[in-house]
Formats: C-alpha cells, structure tokens, sequence
C-alpha cells in the first residue's frame, strides 16, 4: 500500500567533502546510492522528490527535484524546501548517504508518527535527524532558525514539537547498517572490504 499523504525526499545538497566526489553517484553493486535510495522510497510513497542545487546530475532518476530556498544552510536548508516544494502535509526525509536504508524501517518510522510536528529515530544512543518525518508545522520555527543564521538540526528539533522513537525489533548491528552513513572515502572502502560501517 502507497502512502499518499507522505512525501519521500532525499537531501542531496552537501558539498561531499570529506568524500571528495558526489557521494550520491558512488556505487554498489553497479547502482547509485541515490538511485537505491530512490527505489526504496517509490516502495512506499506516491510522490518522491530530490532537494538538491546540483539537480542536473541526478536528472536520470526521471524525479522531481527542487533547489534550496535558504542557500547554503545545510540538511537544515534542505527540510525545509522540502516541506516548501512538497504537496503533501508531511516529508519523509533521507539523504543521499544511506544506500542500505530498507522499506521496513521507513515504515517502522511512519508508523510511530503520532501528532508532533516532527518524529525521527534514536538509534545507537543518538538522534538520528535526517530520516524522519517532518511536517508543516515545523515550516514557522525552521524559518526562524534559518534567518537567524542556526543550521543545526538537533538545535532545531530541541525547540521543535518533535518525537523521538526507537527502531523496534533491532540489534545494534542491524541498525548501524541500515542507517549508516558512509562520509568518507576509508568508510567506503571499509563497505567494500565487508567491515560494518558505524
């Protein structure tokens, strides 16, 4: 069953860095990461979108993309051109560097969203901002923090009327893989070679 009234976006607005290429054109098994993370959210919503100021490199994947409004705020700039762009009341918000992300911790997610203005995991002892669900009503408060020049996520969700759940049924393991961020190039490698990225 298609989730309607959700909108899945990926964030893949960050200047990689660390990574010293587009992050979310690396590869596995021949795939993109945004590409697999593309894939796991037409799983489950009707509307997926791509918030990023480099959109044309991501032009094959036939979606919606949409730039920044608040230019060079980060994740945070991104949440909220998602909720801005999208024509649903709520966003699901991944970014581009969890490739092994799976349709039933999404779910798992979606489903624990009750009432707040924003619901995102705890897992491994952490908050784990950028795979949640965010609303409309977060729309007021990320606008002030943006003008204000304060881009931090947790920041945010500490004045916001957030939610914060546990993955349910998971062992650490299985939990560090599933939302791990790969950054760099020596985590990247690390994947390669069948170390657990954490």
């Amino acid at each position: 069953m298609f989730i309607k009234s959700v909108t899945g976006a990926i964030l893949a607005g960050g200047k990689s860095s660390r990574m010293g290429r587009d992050k979310a054109l690396l590869e596995i098994d021949g795939k993109p990461f945004i590409e697999r993370i593309a894939d796991t959210l037409r799983q489950i919503f009707n509307h997926v979108v791509i918030i990023s100021d480099h959109g044309e490199h991501y032009k094959f994947l036939n979606l919606p993309i949409f730039d920044d409004v608040y230019k060079n705020c980060g994740p945070l700039g991104g949440i909220h051109s998602a909720l801005t762009h999208s024509t649903t009341k709520s966003v699901f918000i991944v970014p581009c560097d969890i490739p092994f992300l799976s349709p039933d911790v999404v779910r798992s997610i979606l489903f624990s969203h009750g009432y707040t203005a924003a619901t995102v995991p705890i897992a491994l002892g952490c908050i784990q901002p950028l795979c949640g669900v965010y609303t409309r009503r977060c729309l007021p408060l990320l606008e002030k923090h943006l003008k204000r020049g304060e881009f931090k996520v947790h920041r945010f969700l500490e004045g916001a009327d957030a939610a914060f759940v546990s993955l349910p049924h998971r062992t650490d393991g299985e939990i560090s893989s599933l939302i791990a961020n790969i950054n760099s190039v020596e985590e990247f490698k690390r994947w390669i070679k069948g170390a657990p990225i954490t």
